[in-house]
């Protein structure tokens, strides 16, 4: 059961928003950037990914999930060698996000799930999150899209063909995959590329990246001291029913996960001091 048809928050009027707390909705907030994507993507994937996976969950799942209006823009400095990207501070950037957030526990709200579709905005989005789960009584999740696509462990095999791992690190088989099943008019295929991506070169068995895993060292730096076109993958192998596949599995999980996490009891924090003196927590 939705409000009054309703499942968007921007939509609501603020006796809707009472309304929405009382249903126990969970708010489903897509964060994005704005971010150079090779010269055959547009500039609004990271966003886009989201708000589109973040909006078809909440608009199948109105009686479960809220869709909150994206963040269009986040942390992506070490791209800024290519024309088009725009950063946001690191700081600015989790207690922007950490605002909103607190803004609806603010309301009520108890569960948040944020929808995050640029691999950089992970760690500060994690801070942020984090920060908000150990300030208030709410309780927020958060995983990226393309990680609700290996819940199940075998669907990768399903539609992968580049190689793991560089075949998926940027603009490469999966991003490009799911933008053509978005809008196949708005991609210039014509102008894509394969180029592995520099760490991936020295074939280390230290450091590396793919979308669907990580090197056990990281040392991320400038994206142009490793990539002439942008692209880092294999977008050559892209097809428009593989971005179908991992839409529709992203999607499908979001709405696992809101049931799953409505359903969680969640325990009282306990505090084990016999006794302390009176002072703000550290951190």
């Amino acid at each position: 059961m939705s409000i009054n048809g309703k499942w968007k928050y921007e939509d609501l009027t603020w006796p809707e928003v009472n309304e929405a707390v009382k249903m126990k909705l969970i708010p489903v907030l897509p964060v994005g950037t704005m971010e150079q994507h090779g010269p055959h993507l547009p500039i609004k994937m990271d966003k886009w990914t989201a708000t589109e996976i973040a909006k078809e969950a909440c608009k199948k799942n109105p009686e479960r999930l809220l869709f909150m209006p994206p963040v269009s823009y986040g942390f992506t400095t070490h791209v800024m060698d290519f024309p088009g990207s725009v950063t946001i501070n690191y700081n600015t950037f989790i207690d922007y996000i950490s605002d909103v957030l607190k803004s609806l526990t603010y309301h009520g709200f108890e569960k948040i799930i944020v929808i995050n579709g640029h691999g950089s905005n992970m760690i500060p989005l994690e801070l942020a999150c984090r920060k908000i789960n150990l300030e208030s009584t709410a309780n927020i999740s958060l995983a990226s899209w393309w990680g609700l696509t290996i819940v199940d462990k075998e669907f990768m095999h399903k539609w992968r063909e580049s190689k793991f791992p560089g075949g998926c690190a940027h603009s490469g088989e999966a991003e490009t995959s799911l933008a053509l099943h978005l809008d196949e008019d708005l991609i210039q295929m014509d102008k894509a590329v394969n180029e592995v991506y520099g760490m991936n070169k020295h074939e280390s068995d230290f450091e590396w990246v793919d979308l669907f895993g990580q090197g056990p060292v990281s040392m991320i730096s400038w994206t142009s001291e490793n990539s002439d076109t942008g692209i880092a993958g294999e977008p050559l192998l892209a097809t428009k029913d593989k971005g179908k596949m991992l839409f529709d599995e992203s999607v499908n999980n979001l709405i696992k996960w809101g049931q799953e996490f409505h359903k969680r009891k969640f325990n009282k924090r306990k505090d084990h001091h016999t006794s302390k003196a009176k002072s703000d927590m550290p951190g």
